[in-house]
């Protein structure tokens, strides 16, 4: 078995463990290619079928071609897609003019509270990659996190 096979084992063995021991969870889907590994994965690891609800959090930042091609995917494989967005601060003019850090704050950050809030969702899973941002290769498998 080489290295690459050993970590698709872990992820999937690490994925059902969650799926396992959290009463209600979701999977974070931004449709990068990093999240849709994971989709990859999550099929994998429930033999073709993912119980697990996907959340996209949309921005409206993203161009209508990945939208459609969101929406098509989730049909073709059967997901079940939660889209969240932070209406009340995109009607209040929310836009990246006002700065990155309170721009994604306000339309992701916010906006995955309210969905979680809403589903009751009691934990989530991201694709992330360790080799991306110092603090990411910090995490642990389960990283409990404040409500």
């Amino acid at each position: 078995m080489d290295h690459l096979d050993e970590l698709e084992n872990q992820s999937i063995f690490i994925m059902r463990e969650a799926y396992k021991n959290f009463k209600n969870l979701a999977m974070l889907w931004s449709i990068g290619k990093d999240s849709t590994v994971l989709v990859w994965l999550a099929r994998k690891a429930f033999f073709g079928h993912c119980p697990i609800p996907l959340v996209h959090i949309d921005t409206t930042y993203k161009i209508p071609a990945m939208i459609k091609y969101r929406d098509e995917f989730a049909k073709k494989w059967g997901l079940n897609l939660v889209v969240g967005k932070n209406e009340k601060a995109l009607a209040d003019g929310m836009n990246h003019e006002q700065g990155r850090l309170v721009c994604c704050e306000a339309l992701k950050t916010m906006g995955l509270h309210a969905v979680m809030e809403q589903e009751g969702y009691t934990g989530l899973i991201l694709g992330i990659r360790r080799d991306e941002e110092g603090t990411r290769a910090k995490e642990r498998y389960f990283s409990p996190r404040d409500k």
